[in-house]
């Protein structure tokens, strides 16, 4: 399973890349923030496209401390990316009085929230490899995948939309960025206490051996 696991997620990078591109060239078109918006966007779709092309043509040939860089930068990258999008969202939204109602304020407070969150997190668990980080950067990721469900389902009033109004390129896009991110955690490895409890383990099952004997 971690041999597809580790052959889909440059690939993913590929396609996300692609379907961001996709999603905010039009963008560019815009004034103001959504200008704004879409050219970071333009350079985030690069940044990914490149590192997933990268990947797949290096392949083994890439060193781990280099892997574990670019999922990094992958996964916060778009985080941060995502945070001044909520915030830039809210603010738009809350110049209009009346408009957001109390579902909208709770779901635009957690999306900041779980952004920074996640960047922060993430960075180091990948970095620290403790089992608490690790079940953190889960969590973590886990309420992040939540955000991005609450703001397709719901609009910038609080109001849930309905099915017609609901944006399959975005659904499809934030689906690959969240099995991406799941996917690179990684797991946590065996901390400290319990490698120093296995050669205890293996001395009392060997003297228990040569008792019977």
């Amino acid at each position: 399973m971690k041999k597809v696991t580790d052959f889909i997620k440059p690939n993913i990078l590929i396609v996300f890349g692609a379907l961001m591109l996709l999603y905010y060239m039009n963008w560019l078109q815009d004034q103001g923030a959504g200008l704004a918006i879409g050219i970071v966007a333009m350079v985030l779709s690069a940044y990914y496209l490149s590192v997933g092309i990268i990947q797949v043509l290096m392949g083994d040939k890439l060193s781990n401390s280099l892997k574990k860089v670019f999922e990094v930068l992958s996964v916060c990258l778009y985080a941060v990316f995502m945070f001044v999008y909520f915030l830039l969202s809210m603010i738009e939204c809350a110049k209009i009085d009346g408009y957001m109602g109390p579902t909208a304020w709770i779901i635009a407070i957690l999306s900041l929230i779980a952004s920074l969150a996640l960047a922060a997190i993430y960075a180091i668990a990948k970095f620290g490899k403790t089992p608490i980080m690790q079940r953190l950067a889960y969590l973590f990721s886990a309420i992040f995948a939540l955000v991005l469900l609450l703001n397709i389902i719901f609009d910038g009033t609080g109001n849930p939309r309905i099915l017609g109004n609901i944006n399959i390129l975005l659904v499809c896009l934030y689906g690959v960025f969240v099995f991406y991110s799941f996917s690179a955690i990684g797991k946590a490895e065996d901390s400290p206490k319990q490698v120093e409890e296995q050669p205890a383990n293996e001395e009392e099952d060997l003297s228990q051996e040569e008792n019977n004997i």
